[in-house]
């Protein structure tokens, strides 16, 4: 474990409350002490986020010198362990893509570890702003990003960049295609015939000289973004039909501020055909039964408006988190005027999320507060609203039980507000879940300045890669640190590493239960040790440092980076 680590971080916290909304209990979970109901997320908590300057030695890696911008960072966890991101209007992380879109690989198990090993800066769509010949004035964006099987998909849609006004939505896409990679995004084809090309595989403009091929032609499936179903798509991890068939949501039509969402659904074993007719659209009701095929047309005139929020639905990030049995749809909007984004219109943001128990819902809100840094401290007289937008769950960093997560984002629209475009590039904001009987209590506040135990405890504060930045650690032998809650389940978050030892973990003073925390590399925010079925009331949870350790560990050490209580 490092437990001092050079990092570059935005200043201030974005502070957004949570708000609680009706929900759903969905099917229990079990865990190795006991069975754990899955909870009702009633809000979340967004941290400090990790960021990428040129001085920072976090900067991603690997692709030279220059800043990192871009925009629309929407993910996947690849069949390799690495994540594949988008980002458009990009200069990419080595400064020399200037491109409408590129794709990242991005290495690392925490957003503080990330490099980027290798971008494709797909140049075959246009460098930054560039409309290219296809007569219809707009440029390629993407859209949404999938691992499946080993291969990647990208969607790719023409969107409306131009200032003077948007009376029904902002920036409208149409004629959306997906192009794919089986070489982890070096080379692309897609289904016009272009194959194995390392610039993106481009669809080619139509035969009417206004607009691209597509797919799906015009506003019929206009802006899909794939269901993420944990690293690769993988079978085993899937559920309501992921392991046949692969998921996505559009809204109808518009980079931020649309109005509804639609679901579409594609054959796991036929999506790489890249062939629109083999998907279907559910026609049936809203939190119906998506498992009975007559809830399915080929036609997208027909889909059923699974949610709908007027001028309230960017182009969704969609995870299923399965340790909640949970689907979270994360999304923002503008303030909604028809001549956005002109003078005097407003530049902040708000987040806007829903969770479901199944793709088709039903879909309810539990997250909607304005995007609000906070540089001095939380007052209304030292925070700003921000325009961060299109915020994109990450499904290989759900960690915590389900409770923790990471949002990609990046802020622009209104240059008094970004400052030079220091947020106009990849920010990792940590997200947090608050439940209904479940909430995280950071190490700070379980043992609050001046707590020392026995033995030997040190502080780390600034941290990116733990839970709030803080953790508490020690190689002592002896050394012991008692958490006192109220709940019936409590949860030991922390870390395993090359230099961690197996850790004595009691309950209430009963028998010590030994926790290896050995691993050969760093892995953060683990759940170490998981106990539910307590009695309602008053515990009290002891971790002690052994001198035991696994063979292969270099030390002893023990970190406490948060305790998950669960209960009234």
């Amino acid at each position: 474990m490092r437990f001092s680590r050079a990092l570059s971080a935005a200043a201030g916290v974005l502070v957004v409350a949570g708000l609680t909304a009706a929900g759903y209990h969905a099917s229990a979970a079990g865990t190795a002490s006991g069975t754990r109901a899955a909870p009702v997320i009633t809000g979340a908590s967004v941290g400090v986020p990790q960021t990428w300057n040129n001085a920072s030695p976090g900067t991603p890696s690997g692709t030279g010198a220059g800043p990192t911008t871009g925009d629309t960072w929407y993910n996947t966890w690849g069949a390799d362990g690495n994540i594949y991101a988008t980002s458009d209007d990009t200069a990419g992380f080595g400064g020399h893509c200037h491109s409408n879109f590129a794709v990242n690989e991005l290495a690392g198990d925490t957003a503080a570890s990330l490099t980027s090993p290798y971008e494709n800066c797909m140049t075959s769509y246009g460098g930054t702003a560039t409309t290219g010949n296809y007569g219809d004035g707009r440029t390629w964006k993407t859209d949404g990003i999938i691992s499946v099987d080993g291969t990647l998909y990208v969607v790719v849609t023409r969107q409306d960049d131009a200032f003077g006004g948007y009376p029904t939505g902002f920036q409208p896409s149409d004629d959306a295609s997906i192009v794919k990679s089986s070489d982890n995004g070096r080379t692309w084809s897609n289904s016009f015939g272009t194959t194995d090309d390392p610039n993106g595989a481009a669809p080619p403009p139509a035969a009417s000289g206004n607009g691209a091929q597509a797919m799906f032609p015009g506003t019929s499936f206009p802006t899909p973004e794939f269901i993420q179903y944990g690293q690769d798509d993988n079978p085993g991890s899937t559920a309501d039909g992921g392991d046949k068939y692969v998921y996505a949501i559009s809204n109808d039509g518009f980079a931020y501020d649309g109005n509804y969402d639609i679901l579409g659904r594609v054959p796991r074993a036929t999506i790489g055909d890249l062939n629109a007719a083999d998907w279907q659209f559910y026609s049936g009701p809203p939190g119906g039964d998506g498992l009975d095929s007559a809830n399915w047309s080929s036609d997208p005139a027909k889909a059923t408006h699974i949610l709908s929020a007027p001028h309230q639905l960017s182009q969704a990030s969609v995870v299923y988190d399965a340790p909640l049995h949970t689907y979270i749809l994360a999304s923002a909007y503008f303030p909604f005027t028809s001549s956005w984004p002109g003078a005097g219109t407003g530049a902040a943001t708000t987040w806007d999320f829903f969770q479901a128990p199944h793709p088709w819902g039903p879909w309810t809100r539990f997250f909607n507060k304005p995007a609000t840094e906070c540089y001095f401290g939380c007052s209304p007289s030292s925070s700003s609203s921000l325009g961060w937008y299109d915020p994109a769950l990450v499904p290989k960093f759900i960690n915590m039980n389900g409770l923790g997560n990471t949002v990609l984002t990046a802020e622009d629209f209104g240059s008094s507000g970004r400052g030079n475009d220091w947020e106009y590039k990849l920010h990792a904001f940590p997200f947090t879940l608050s439940a209904d009987g479940e909430h995280v209590v950071d190490d700070s506040n379980a043992f609050p300045p001046g707590t020392t135990g026995t033995g030997n405890w040190i502080d780390s504060y600034a941290d990116a890669g733990y839970f709030g930045r803080t953790a508490h650690y020690s190689d002592t032998p002896g050394s012991a640190l008692s958490y006192t809650f109220t709940g019936d389940s409590i949860a030991w978050v922390g870390s395993r590493a090359p230099n961690h030892g197996i850790t004595d973990v009691s309950i209430d003073g009963g028998q010590p239960t030994p926790v290896d925390t050995y691993a050969a590399g760093d892995e953060q925010q683990q759940v170490l040790f998981d106990k539910t079925g307590l009695s309602p009331g008053r515990h009290t949870i002891t971790i002690t440092v052994t001198s035991q350790r696994d063979p292969a560990s270099t030390g002893s050490y023990t970190d406490i980076d948060a305790f998950i209580v669960g209960g009234p």
